[in-house]
């Protein structure tokens, strides 16, 4: 079936706050060939090994792929999985 939103309704993280997020997090993003994503993302966390970094993907497969590339070719100090598909213990 179709979804129609007729009257939506906004959703919003901390209306009332001043920011939309914490001073000290930093928020980017880049667009790429899908060709030159995975060889894009490695560059990245190994040239930001040091930094806390939180990679968003939008299928548990590609958490999957990605987690057993990188644990393999080891971009930076440490990684972890997080999906859906995952165990309650597991994400915890």
């Amino acid at each position: 079936g179709r979804a129609a939103l007729r009257s939506p309704e906004i959703v919003s993280v901390h209306s009332d706050a001043a920011g939309r997020t914490p001073e000290k997090l930093k928020q980017v993003f880049m667009t790429c060939p899908v060709q030159e994503k995975v060889n894009n993302l490695f560059s990245f966390l190994r040239t930001h090994s040091q930094k806390k970094i939180i990679v968003f993907v939008s299928a548990c497969k590609q958490v999957r792929f990605l987690y057993e590339a990188f644990k393999v070719l080891k971009p930076g100090p440490a990684m972890m999985e997080l999906h859906g598909r995952q165990s309650l213990t597991k994400r915890l």
